[in-house]
């Protein structure tokens, strides 16, 4: 199927502003390509901490946001209000953003309690989304409010389309789920493993990682932009060649509301570079206080 062409007569898909509406998607755009490029800015012109905390405020935006829409596909599926294709639009919005609770602080003290009950919060989340995306996909030819127009769904994988209700791309997408899942699993516990017997070289490395910690970043960055990059065009082609209403163009309060999200982010940024600004003129000392600054000889006595 080319880019941009429906099937005539196709089964036109309800709008849902608030899963998918353009201001969502420019929001969740925005965020996920600005957050690496300026972590990678905001580490070169800050001292550690103000970089700590502003990786801190940005990962809680993203992933807020993320929690918010994971929420609202949820309460929708109950609801039996989500179609199929904003499910599948949903799924890809939160691979890109991720999702969880972080708090914009880091904060002192604490101990095995505190780690517990994040822990657990991150499991009921990981396994919310998990449940949501199995649910989708195994029941993808009746899924949703609008199962007539399941069957002309598209999906796209590198350019390619593919339908959303074809056996073998579900039962593909289903078993990969599952190894990842084992996969974070498995890596949970070799976490817990390691802080607890591995910490002494654990900090005896600290070291050697910091050394190249920027060089390993600039690389990251690369490859993240890429596969955000990636993410973002393939959600348009999705929208692009599914048969959607006109409303799904629409603007609401919800979408304005994601936009100004990123006003939080703006702000962090002017804060970190005005505070750098400020430490370079302290270090600068004014015209008239050199000129007022009594002088001395080397004997110690003061000049004229």
């Amino acid at each position: 199927m080319a880019e941009g062409a429906q099937m005539p007569g196709a089964c036109v898909i309800e709008a849902n502003l608030d899963a998918t509406g353009t201001g969502i998607r420019a929001s969740i755009y925005t965020l996920c390509l600005a957050s690496g490029i300026l972590k990678t800015i905001i580490q070169l012109t800050t001292s550690e901490k103000n970089y700590t905390e502003f990786c801190q405020a940005i990962n809680s935006a993203l992933q807020l946001q993320g929690l918010a829409l994971l929420c609202t596909a949820v309460y929708q599926t109950l609801k039996g209000q989500l179609t199929l294709f904003h499910a599948i639009c949903v799924l890809h919005l939160l691979s890109l953003l991720g999702f969880g609770l972080v708090a914009q602080r880091r904060y002192q003290g604490g101990g095995l309690n505190r780690w517990l009950v994040m822990a657990a919060l991150r499991v009921i989340i990981a396994c919310a989304f998990t449940t949501l995306t199995a649910y989708i996909w195994a029941t993808a030819p009746t899924f949703g409010n609008q199962p007539d127009c399941n069957a002309s769904t598209v999906y796209v994988v590198f350019g390619v389309s593919i339908r959303a209700t074809n056996d073998i791309f579900r039962y593909v997408i289903l078993a990969l789920m599952a190894s990842m899942a084992f996969g974070w699993v498995l890596s949970m516990v070799m976490y817990v493993v390691l802080a607890h017997c591995c910490c002494g070289g654990a900090r005896s490395g600290m070291k050697w990682a910091k050394q190249n910690l920027i060089s390993g970043q600039v690389v990251q960055l690369f490859i993240q932009t890429g596969i955000n990059v990636y993410m973002i065009v393939t959600l348009e082609q999705i929208v692009k060649r599914n048969n959607l209403s006109k409303e799904e163009k629409e603007w609401t309060f919800g979408q304005i509301l994601a936009i100004f999200v990123l006003l939080g982010v703006v702000v962090e940024v002017i804060n970190i570079l005005l505070l750098k600004l400020d430490g370079d003129l302290e270090g600068v000392p004014m015209q008239n206080e050199i000129e007022l600054r009594p002088q001395e000889n080397v004997g110690g006595r003061r000049l004229p």
